[in-house]
């Protein structure tokens, strides 16, 4: 799964108005999906998803939970390298 930057400035940028859900499961593998949208002020705007790979939806919804933490750390460590070599 790629992501890019300016999908991950507005996760990590819209904090309270971010969804992490999951889905399935999937006719074919039997596993379940998961994704991350904006809230409801934003008709839940698809920001992205995973193929069929999880096992059941408690771990699908918790890998988006962790995805949401890696991105929002990711981007407050591209802050501190932008304010670092903006000096």
């Amino acid at each position: 799964m790629g992501i890019s930057r300016l999908t991950a400035w507005e996760i990590a940028g819209n904090h309270d108005d971010i969804v992490v859900d999951a889905g399935g499961p999937d006719k074919k593998t039997g596993k379940f999906v998961g994704w991350i949208t904006r809230g409801p002020g934003h008709n839940f705007k698809p920001l992205l998803n995973t193929q069929p790979i999880y096992d059941t939806l408690e771990q699908a919804k918790q890998a988006m939970k962790d995805l949401v933490v890696k991105i929002n750390e990711f981007v407050d460590n591209e802050r501190v390298n932008s304010k670092k070599s903006s000096k």
